[in-house]
Parts: C-alpha cells; structure tokens; sequence
C-alpha cells in the first residue's frame, strides 16, 4: 500500500488518527484503507470515506454485542466513536462554505453516532468512566470523570483535569485518561465553549478569558466530587495551550499546570515580520471587511491549513466574517497575564 498526501490539512488529521493507535482509538490498517481513497481537498470525500468505516465498525460492534463478546463490542465501539469524529471534523469548513441543510443534518448524524458510540464504550467496557454536566452560568459542561482504580481513594489521589483545544473533543481524551489512570490519577475531560457539544449541540462560542470557564470545574471537582483540593493539575492540548495557562493566571488551586504545547499569542504567526501586535489589529480594525476578506482569501487560497484554520475559526468563534475572527482572535494573547501565573 502507498499512500501520498499532499494536501497537508488532511496528511495531519491522518496522522493524528494514526497517533491514536496505541490507546485503542484508531487502527493502523483501517486508517490507512480508509485515507488512501480520500480524494485530495475534498472535504466531502473526507466525511463520506470516515463515515463509512465507522458505519462498518459499529455494525461490527453490534453483532459482537449479540455475541455477549462485551470487551471486543467496546473495543470496537471506541474506534467507531473516534471515525465517526473525524468524518466531522471539517464541519466547520462545510458550515462556512454554507452547506446544504442535508449536509449539516448527516454532520449532526456524525456527531450522535460517535457519542452514541463513546456510551457503549462506557457501559460494554473495563474502564469506569462517569458523564457528567458542570454547572456553568446558565447552561452546564459536558464532561467524563474517570476515577482511580479500586483499592486508590478517589479523595486523595492526584487529579488531571484535561482540556483540549481548537478542534478536539473530550472522548478524544480517552488515550490521555488510561495513562493518568495508570498512574494513580483520577482524571477529568470537559467541553467549554467553542469545544464538542458545547458549540455543535448549544452553540456557545469560544472566549478568551477561560478562567471563568475552568473555575467552576475546580469547584466542581472539590465540592461535589471531594478530591484533594492540592493535587489538581490542569492539562491544556493544542489551543490548550492558550487556555490552560490563562486559566492558570487566575486560578490558583491548581497545584500544576500543563501547556502541551505552549501558545502564547494565538494570532503570532499570522502578524507581518517586524510589525508591532497593535499595530496588525489597528490596521485590521481600520480596513473595510471586504478588503480583510480578499486578503485573508488569498492567503486561504494558497494554504490548505490556513483555509481550515480560519474557516473552522469563524464557526467555533460564532463569527460570520474573516475581519470578525481576526478580531476576536486578538484577545487569545497571554503576554498581559502570564506573569500572574503562580
């Protein structure tokens, strides 16, 4: 087999699925036959191909459940979850790109199917995971507590809480649970907004300052769940790495904090060489959107990561316009905060 990826958006997220081999979430083999008949830059072949062989893996789920093969229907049930992930993944592009209301109705499908999937895991699997909903302002946090194994205290142990980024979910946390797990970790995964359900199911857009996010986890954590209020450390993934050490500015009960990895102004690279941070967003503020929009076009046009990046952007951003997302991306800086992180 030979498989030769140029469009760089799709060799990563291909690599991504491979990296998940070693938790359970993905197979080599199945990953490799679905990606080599993904055709290059076609978002809709992506989904339709992911689709498929989560399909396929879902029914063989269910036949090994008829079975009472408990351990193999969870198995596969966890990869179909994962699959099922992916085939929604460019649902931001798709939305931005103003698909038809069939379309988003089966990226809508894709994401039930992989919860749907994710909770066989749960109730057909070994590991004891517990959904549940944070309160938060007005609305709750989907999350999934997975506490310490019998014979460790659930009160005394270490907690990890885990937040993903720009485009994750906390079921795509899974791999990272089973090794905290292994080492006498309880270990939490959570969607705040922006993230998974949070703006698929509830449309809640991102925001910067994430601490009020993660305040009322650790309240969560400590209050209902009694763990030990010093040993809760934060683990921020991908744009994590934003949110993690914002959060850390101004929460100080957590005893560690983990930027995997760091980002410090989420909009740098973005910025002409040799040009000030207020200077770009003055200029951005000052330009016309139509203008902004046949710029960041062009670059869009050029790069099939930046194309994701900024259409994916505007939807987690709940933005409508590129002159918008550059604009809310601003405040995703934390050369204002760091230095309060203790």
């Amino acid at each position: 087999m030979k498989i030769n990826i140029e469009d760089e958006q799709i060799s990563f997220q291909v690599l991504r699925m491979l990296s998940e081999v070693s938790s359970g979430q993905a197979d080599v083999n199945e990953v490799l036959n679905t990606a080599r008949v993904i055709r290059e830059g076609d978002y809709n072949s992506w989904y339709r191909e992911w689709a498929s062989t989560a399909d396929r893996m879902r029914h063989t789920a269910e036949e090994f459940l008829v079975g009472h093969h408990f351990t193999s229907a969870a198995e596969t049930f966890l990869r179909a979850s994962n699959y099922y992930r992916a085939a929604a993944f460019y649902r931001g592009v798709l939305m931005t790109e103003n698909c038809s209301a069939e379309a988003s109705d089966k990226l809508e499908q894709m994401d039930a199917l992989a919860l749907d999937c994710f909770q066989k895991v749960i109730q057909y699997g070994t590991t004891v995971i517990l959904p549940m909903e944070i309160p938060y302002e007005k609305t709750s946090l989907p999350a999934l507590f997975y506490p310490v194994s019998k014979g460790e205290d659930t009160k005394t142990a270490p907690t990890l809480i885990l937040l993903n980024g720009y485009d994750g979910t906390k079921e795509e946390m899974y791999g990272i649970a089973l090794k905290a797990l292994k080492r006498g970790m309880n270990c939490l995964s959570f969607e705040g907004p922006g993230q998974g359900e949070m703006i698929r199911r509830r449309e809640i857009p991102f925001r910067p300052d994430w601490e009020n996010v993660l305040s009322p986890v650790v309240d969560f954590l400590i209050g209902k769940l009694g763990v030990n209020s010093q040993k809760i450390i934060l683990w921020g993934q991908s744009m994590g790495g934003y949110l993690a050490p914002r959060a850390a500015a101004f929460e100080h009960r957590l005893s560690a904090c983990v930027a995997n990895s760091g980002v410090y102004d989420f909009m740098g690279e973005r910025r002409p060489e040799g040009m000030e941070r207020e200077e770009f967003f003055q200029n951005i503020a000052t330009t016309p959107e139509t203008k902004v929009d046949t710029i960041m076009k062009k670059q869009m046009a050029q790069s099939a990561q930046v194309n994701w990046a900024l259409r994916h952007g505007m939807y987690v951003f709940g933005v409508k316009n590129l002159k918008e997302f550059m604009l809310k991306a601003k405040h995703y800086y934390l050369g204002n905060v760091v230095q309060q992180i203790e």
